[in-house]
């Protein structure tokens, strides 16, 4: 039994996953209360009970980061995982750099999102971000323009072939982006890049 309540609350605008989830962290004896919007959760005024947000990056009107990004100005420190079915690297950077707990693609298995649920649930520092390391190596920002949509391109597991069609370029390019980008990410394969931007570990 938890010695304390952790509610969780799930912001996504699709009513059928938001009662997967839903049944799913009950099951594991969580709190769960569901908004289909962040205007709804923001009405709400539900910021203060010991949680976190399951948040939804693309909703209808606010998106999950322009949510994360009112909810730091007021002060909340309330953990975020966020959940996208279109993750790029430069978002998951940017709102784990401002705090996020994780950040997960769209579908996410149970076992990956309740150990999300669990790291917000042990933060000692209740998602203030002034403790917590950087998930991406500093040397992240010396990535090029193409580099960063090369890698963009992976994580939505795109292949090589796939990516020089959509960008015009030939697929030696491609692979040669990708090659520079891994170097300086300190990551040995695509898989590896997508499994940790899926993970939020970012690390060096």
């Amino acid at each position: 039994m938890r010695r304390e309540p952790f509610l969780i609350r799930i912001l996504d605008d699709d009513e059928a996953l938001c009662d997967a989830i839903s049944f799913l962290l009950e099951g594991e004896g969580y709190e769960t209360v569901v908004y289909s919007s962040a205007e709804a959760f923001l009405k709400a005024g539900d910021v203060t009970s010991r949680g976190c947000l399951l948040l939804d990056v693309k909703m209808t009107g606010m998106t999950g980061p322009q949510l994360q990004e009112r909810l730091l100005a007021h002060g909340s420190t309330l953990p975020i995982v966020f959940l996208s079915a279109h993750g790029s690297i430069d978002l998951a950077v940017d709102v784990m750099q401002k705090g996020a707990v994780s950040f997960l693609p769209k579908p996410v298995g149970a076992e990956r999102l309740l150990e999300a649920v669990r790291r917000a649930e042990d933060n000692p520092v209740y998602g203030h971000t002034a403790q917590r390391r950087s998930p991406v190596p500093e040397a992240a920002p010396q990535l090029s323009d193409r580099e960063r949509q090369v890698v963009a391109l992976v994580g939505q597991n795109l292949t090589s072939r796939q990516i020089a069609e959509r960008i015009g370029v030939s697929r030696r390019t491609i692979e040669f982006f990708r090659s520079n980008a891994m170097r300086k990410l300190g990551v040995r394969s695509a898989a590896e890049l997508k499994e940790k931007i899926a993970s939020g570990t970012f690390l060096d």
